[in-house]
């Protein structure tokens, strides 16, 4: 029976130790969004540790949140705002775009620690300087090259935000994000 409870008692300090550094609490809009949502939830629970690691160790700074909510909807994908809004997903995504898009709408949030901005840079810009190498470190140059090309068939910023990130060495965008960093501290 001690040996039981020895057991127990280590395997429920494994679990708990396992417990995400950041929640994400996914809700569907209606539901007929709830098997988007539950693929996001499990997409989550399965990488959203390692994803957090990546966007710490590639942008050098560590991730603020511990727990927001997300919508999972079918529209823009958005950030919300740390403390305000909550994150919106769209559901139709492929899997792989679920991913990168995910990353992206968390990386906003991120990055929004970053209170001092250059002005002629946008907030895509800015996201992009690290995005593609996040993408990289955790899947690959191949994913990371077909998500730039599916951004980059968007309306809006995205053309040209990617146009800016792209035409920079790995060095280069390193060297100016740290130099958004450092002008933060």
């Amino acid at each position: 029976m001690k040996l039981v409870c020895i057991a127990i008692f280590i395997l429920a300090a494994v679990i708990s130790s396992h417990a995400q550094r950041v929640k994400i609490n996914f809700t569907p809009e209606s539901d007929k969004f709830a098997a988007a949502t539950k693929e996001y939830q499990a997409l989550w629970q399965a990488e959203g540790d390692k994803i957090v690691k990546a966007m710490e160790k590639v942008s050098g700074l560590k991730f603020r949140e511990t727990e927001f909510s997300a919508i999972v909807f079918e529209g823009v994908s958005r950030s919300g705002s740390p403390g305000g809004s909550p994150m919106k997903m769209r559901a139709s995504y492929s899997p792989d775009t679920k991913k990168a898009t995910l990353i992206h709408e968390i990386g906003h949030r991120h990055i929004s620690q970053l209170e001092k901005r250059p002005t002629d840079i946008d907030e895509h810009s800015v996201l992009f300087l690290i995005l593609y190498d996040i993408w990289i470190d955790l899947y690959g140059k191949k994913f990371a090259d077909e998500q730039v090309e599916i951004e980059k068939s968007r309306r809006g910023p995205y053309p040209a935000a990617w146009e800016f990130a792209s035409s920079m060495t790995k060095k280069e965008r390193e060297r100016k994000f740290r130099d958004i960093v450092s002008a933060n501290k």
